[in-house]
């Protein structure tokens, strides 16, 4: 394993704004730093596969009145966005190690604003479709935490996982409120351009794929 990266998974868990669940501990959702006074009455959003977390930086640093939760399993890419936050002063973000599958323990119902699915594993192969995190299993549980008329965004250069979340939605009675089948770059207001842009989605971009977005909302 590299170096740098051996340095990173130690740096991440001293980090004050990078949760790391325990192991066998049982706590309730509303117990987790997001749901402190401080950030009551704050908007709520979620980027799940945050990677390191350049999304909900710049939500962050776009509305100070909006609460960012940046989820991945990879510590080591965490350790980038949850320092350049407390390096910016970004108090707003914070960063939780976990699957995406177990995002209820930490969240209570009907308290989310948005998620965001930035580029997410497409999982190609037919044996893995149930992984793809807008398969019905993962928006059962999205619905769980949605407020009422909350949204969904997917950010994608995956041409079949577009199609198949867009088809995802409509089985499990969703709605599809807006598409884009190129979405243009960050900060032209068009849908999508908002979330600012991933070393991922400019490496996409510099190859000559077609950004995709998608909204759509489940209750």
């Amino acid at each position: 394993m590299p170096k740098n990266k051996l340095q990173k998974y130690e740096r991440v868990r001293h980090l004050p704004n990078v949760t790391f669940p325990v192991f066998g501990e049982s706590r309730s959702p509303d117990s987790y730093p997001w749901y402190e006074k401080r950030y009551a009455g704050m908007q709520k959003i979620l980027e799940l596969g945050c990677g390191k977390g350049e999304h909900s930086l710049a939500f962050a640093a776009a509305d100070p009145r909006t609460l960012c939760v940046g989820i991945d399993r990879k510590s080591h890419r965490m350790c980038v966005g949850a320092e350049k936050a407390l390096a910016r002063g970004l108090e707003n973000v914070h960063f939780l190690r976990t699957r995406i599958e177990h995002i209820q323990a930490f969240f209570v119902a009907e308290s989310i604003h948005a998620i965001w699915l930035t580029f997410p594993d497409p999982h190609p192969k037919q044996r893995t479709i149930k992984c793809r995190l807008s398969a019905a299993p993962f928006l059962d549980a999205y619905a769980t935490l949605l407020v009422p008329g909350g949204m969904l965004h997917l950010k994608t250069d995956s041409e079949p996982l577009f199609n198949f979340t867009r088809d995802s939605v409509d089985r499990w009675g969703g709605r599809v409120i807006t598409t884009s089948e190129n979405c243009p770059a960050a900060g032209d207001g068009s849908p999508g351009s908002a979330a600012g842009v991933s070393a991922y989605e400019r490496a996409a971009r510099s190859r000559g794929a077609a950004i995709k977005y998608l909204a759509f909302r489940l209750n």
